[in-house]
């Protein structure tokens, strides 16, 4: 159990770089929308979800409005808490729930990734990678909150810019060589810039949705072509 707990650990410094700038960016965006340190804090604290806390943080005064697409954003984290739940049957619903707020896509990932080769002591290693990145978020959101306005900048902007593509590019390589898993990250670069100039407020929320839909279509026509052959 240790060694996947370590294994986790190790995992959660790679995916866990980018999650600095991200959430030093959601901090700065919060002061400069003038929400409460506590109230910007609480985002991470019992959200976190990188896209939806962007949302809820430059435009939570578009009020009930905002109701549908975070109902629409939680979904994924239903299908994502469905796909872990048979590698975590054997631990108890108290230890599941508490831990349940560190699932966000790239601890997924990296989860679903490592148990394909490996899954006797999948809750540490769970527990490995997903901890640690959520309390570097929470520090990088109370760091870039109290730093405020220096790091709302263009500066901080082109940097997460360059950060984000480095690390879906080291989760799309943990997946290799599941193709059909590598082609979603593909599609996911070429998708987004038509997603940016479509819907620049909601392509974050929009695009996960298509892909997946995309990927549905394939693997129903895989599996029609199977059961003709």
């Amino acid at each position: 159990m240790k060694n996947y707990l370590l294994d986790g650990l190790k995992d959660s410094a790679i995916f866990g770089v980018s999650f600095i700038f991200l959430y030093l960016s959601i901090g700065a965006n919060g002061y400069a929308n003038a929400l409460g340190f506590f109230e910007t804090l609480s985002t991470t604290l019992f959200v976190f979800s990188t896209p939806l806390q962007f949302l809820l943080v430059q435009s939570y005064k578009e009020g009930y409005i905002l109701i549908p697409l975070i109902l629409a954003m939680n979904a994924r984290f239903l299908l994502m808490s469905a796909t872990l739940a048979p590698y975590f049957k054997n631990q108890s619903i108290i230890k599941l729930s508490l831990s349940s707020i560190v699932i966000c896509p790239s601890v997924f990932s990296g989860c679903i990734s490592y148990f394909k080769k490996a899954s006797i002591h999948p809750f540490a290693y769970f527990l490995g990678l997903g901890i640690p990145i959520w309390l570097v978020s929470i520090l990088s959101t109370a760091i870039g909150y109290e730093t405020g306005s220096s790091l709302n900048s263009p500066q901080l902007k082109e940097i997460i810019s360059l950060v984000l593509p480095l690390q879906f590019t080291g989760l799309a390589a943990k997946h290799y060589p599941n193709l059909k898993e590598v082609n979603s990250y593909f599609l996911g670069f070429l998708f987004a810039p038509f997603g940016l100039a479509l819907a620049p407020s909601y392509y974050l929320l929009i695009l996960p949705f298509v892909i997946g839909f995309f990927m549905v279509v394939f693997d129903e026509i895989q599996r029609k072509r199977g059961d003709v052959a």
